[in-house]
Order: structure tokens, then sequence, then C-alpha cells
């Protein structure tokens, strides 16, 4: 939608980002959409959010000034090194907690909270960024950008959005959640096509982030379902409750110290009954309703409340206008800018400003996994530590969600895969480690057969991983019935 430059601002002297509207734009929505950004982000102001310095408009084409920001998005974060450290995500979606907590006491809400739109700097801090499809509580609801359209992207967006709502507070923290979700376990809690990721969001209670992780704290899991409670109702109350438990769990996983210099805090401005609550008893506590259950996340998998909202309508009611909104999901995930640049280098006469390719994080972000996992020989080596399993089945769960993203595997062979991987890691918890190399040789094998199939690419993102894990034949060493390699069999167990 826009262009984004590298600027010098005279009067303050200082570099500048100038975002420009792109000249082949002409729809009136998206030049609204633009002004509405520029108008909405100058409202908020914090050190956890971009700053809007000017707005205007050179030679009928709208522009925004803003801070240039160095460092990249999580989004690049989560696809070179893969999960983060349990102290880089408290550190990172603290911040993007008080960020997004500064932005609805100013009365804004974002509607697109998703990794490609949370920015950490080369200093480490976190900024929030594209406003471009927030709204103002006072203003009128824009529930759809047009008929059918859903402002968000299929992966975040929240029940309440889905079946038709503006969106709140409440949605940006479920968005988090996910956010938080998919930095912890390489994944986010629902996977497929636009329109499963759609009906899971309604219907389908998250999986237990340590079953994909063994090393994420109780309290961190419990924030992080708590955060992806259907009923917006009972969602932690604010993004301040979030840092505050973030906070907790920072401080139980390294020396406090550390964690009074880096983590965020609160932003100024009047105690509400929320930060009020939240300020007493437990950080466990401070999302929990009077009369709510210990683990909230346990309820049914569409409340009553949630069910109200649709009078007269049943729950297939809700999967049919899951399959409508197919459309406008993929048009919002389009529309949104999900990985612009900080500046373009369409023209020599501007110089464009890269992201830092070596930036100096602080020690708290800088335990996550390689840009490249690499496997073990499965086949043939002893079976890998704990951890070392969860970094290789993240890695091959987000080999297999890159390959959907590019093309090239059949959707059902790749629900079915993220399935068996998830039973993986079950057994690995059960400590039946034997078992579980026996799985992952089987559906090595599995995947070979489907690629002799026609089902899934002969490249990509998942070949690539098989044949760096040994699950796999290098493409001249395949055979032509699917072959065998290291005298396993091809048996597999029933259920599969």
């Amino acid at each position: 939608m826009g262009e984004v430059w590298r600027g010098h601002d005279l009067q303050r002297d200082w570099p500048v980002a100038v975002k420009i509207l792109s000249p082949q734009v002409a729809d009136l929505s998206m030049r609204e959409r633009f002004a509405r950004e520029a108008r909405i982000a100058a409202r908020v102001v914090h050190p956890n959010v971009v700053t809007v310095f000017d707005v205007g408009e050179h030679e009928g084409r709208p522009y925004l000034v803003m801070e240039l920001l160095t460092g990249r998005d999580l989004a690049t974060e989560l696809a070179e090194r893969g999960p983060l450290s349990i102290s880089a995500v408290c550190h990172l979606v603290g911040q993007a907690a008080v960020g997004l907590d500064t932005a609805h006491r100013a009365g804004v809400v974002h509607r697109d909270v998703k990794p490609a739109n949370l920015h950490q700097s080369a200093d480490g801090r976190l900024k929030v960024v594209d406003f471009g499809t927030a709204r103002s509580t006072n203003e009128a609801a824009m529930r759809l950008t047009s008929v059918g359209s859903v402002i968000g992207t299929a992966a975040y967006l929240s029940p309440e959005q889905i079946l038709g709502e503006a969106g709140d507070a409440a949605s940006d923290l479920y968005a988090l959640g996910c956010v938080c979700y998919e930095l912890l376990c390489g994944r986010p809690p629902f996977v497929g096509s636009p329109t499963e990721m759609i009906f899971h969001h309604v219907h389908s209670l998250p999986d237990s982030p340590r079953r994909y992780r063994q090393d994420i704290p109780a309290e961190l899991e419990r924030l992080v379902l708590a955060l992806l409670r259907k009923d917006p109702a009972v969602r932690p109350a604010s993004g301040d409750v979030v840092r505050q438990v973030l906070a907790t769990v920072a401080r139980q996983v390294r020396p406090p110290a550390r964690d009074t210099a880096t983590f965020p805090t609160a932003p100024e401005g009047p105690t509400t009954p929320a930060t009020a609550t939240a300020a007493l008893g437990s950080p466990a506590e401070a999302w929990a309703l009077p009369g709510s259950p210990a683990e909230p996340w346990t309820a049914t998998l569409m409340p009553d409340r949630l069910r109200s909202r649709l009078p007269g309508r049943r729950a297939g009611a809700a999967m049919g206008l899951a399959a409508a909104l197919v459309v406008a999901v993929l048009w919002a995930s389009a529309s949104s800018d999900p990985a612009e640049p900080p500046v373009s280098a369409t023209s020599p006469t501007i110089s464009a400003v890269l992201p830092l390719t070596t930036p100096s994080m602080p020690p708290t972000v800088s335990q996550s996994p390689s840009a490249t996992p690499v496997p073990p020989p499965v086949l043939n080596s002893p079976s890998p530590t704990a951890g070392g399993w969860q970094t290789r089945l993240s890695a091959f769960s987000r080999a297999v969600t890159d390959q959907e993203r590019q093309g090239g595997i059949d959707s059902r062979l790749a629900r079915e895969t993220h399935e068996r991987i998830g039973r993986l890691a079950r057994k690995i918890q059960e400590g039946k480690d034997r078992d579980a190399r026996d799985e992952l040789s089987r559906l090595g094998r599995d995947l070979v057969e489907a690629r002799r199939k026609g089902r899934l690419a002969s490249t990509g993102p998942l070949i690539s991983f098989l044949q760096d894990s040994g699950l796999t034949f290098a493409p001249d060493d395949r055979k032509p019935d699917g072959g065998r390699r290291h005298g396993h069999d091809d048996d597999r167990d029933d259920d599969d």
C-alpha cells in the first residue's frame, strides 16, 4: 500500500522514515485507511509504539513521517532463528503488551497484532507498528472494510472478529496470545488453510504449549491459554496485567538484577479498576474473575456468552460464516502489508536504509535457536535430550508450515503431518523415546511416498529439512517403490 523511504528531518536534524502512499493506489478506501493510520498512530505516544512526527500530502500523495527503525520484525526473527528463549519471549511480549495497553488507554484498537507488526530495534526495544487497520473506539464501528471483508490475519484473528464484531482491546490481547504461543512453540496455536484456522479460532481449544516445548513454565502457559479464551470477558483484563505476569515469570528464569534493567514498566496514567485488581494478589489471580475457575481455558469450546452473539444460529452457521470469510481473510492478509521493509530502494536518488544484519541484542534475547536447526541423524543416533527433541520437532513443524505458505504440499497431508508431529511430542513427554524414533522414521518414509505420488513437491522447505535430517533420500537416491534405508521396514501403526 505504501513505500517507506529514509529521510532527514532538517528542523530536528535526525534521520526519519517517510511512508508515502503508492501512486498506483487510487482506491478511496485505501487512501482513507492510510489517513486513518496517520491520525490514529499520532495519538499513541509511548517508547513501545512507533512514533509519528508529521503527516501531510505531497503532489496528491499522502505521507507520514515517523521514527526510523533499526533491527527487524518478529516474523523475520522467527523465520531465521526459530522459537525464542523463555526470557526473550517474556521481554518482547511484555513490551508489546505495554505498547498495546497504551494504545487501548488512548482509545485505539490495533486489530492486526502479529509478528510482522512487532518490530525489535537493534537495542532490544520492541515497537508496535502498522496501525493501518486500527480503529478508534469512539469512531463509528468499522467491522467490515467492504462486503464480507474481515480485518486481520487468519492465524491471529479473535473469535469475536470472525463472528463479525469490530474487535476491542480483548481482541488485541487474543492476537498477542497467538503471537506469544508462536514465539514459544515455533507455530501459532492453529494452523491450516484460512478456512480451517477461522473454524478452529471459534470452535477448538489450542493444544497445550508444553506439548511442543517442555521447558515452558506453568505460569507462562496459564497466561497464554488465558489470552486464548474464546470469551473476551474472561481474558486478562489489560495489557498491563499481561506485563505483570510476564515480569513474574521472567524473574524466575533469569537474575532479578537483569530483569529490573530491561523489563518494561507500566505506562503512566490513572489507576483503573483493572490495574487496581491486578495489583492485588498473585499474577495468576490478576485475570481470574470472581467465581471463575482457576484454569479458565477448561471451559466449553464455545461459551454461551459467545453463542448469544449469534441469536438463532447454530454452530453450523458459524462454520458457514467461516467458509464465506475465506476470501475476506485472504484480502485482509494481502492488504495489511505483512512484511513492509523499513525503507524502499526503488529510487537511486534516495539512499535506502536496510535492517541491521547483526543487531546488537541484549543478553536476554540471544538464547534463541540458530536460524537453521540441525537435527541429529535420527535413524542411527542415540535419542536426543528432551530439549533437543523439542527443538527438532519445532523445526519440523515450522518446515511444514513454511511449505504450506510456499505451496507444493497437499493441505490434508500438511494437517496430518502436524498431527503426527504432535503425537511425537506426546510420546517424548511420556518418556517413549524409542517409539518416537520409530514413528519419526515412519513419518519420514511416508513423506517420501507422498512426494512420489505428487502430494508433496520435490523441492521446498520441508524437503530441505527432511534431507538435512536424514529422514529421506537425496533426490538421486530414491527408488521407484519408495525404497528403504538403513534396513528399516515400512510397517506403520494402525492409527496412522
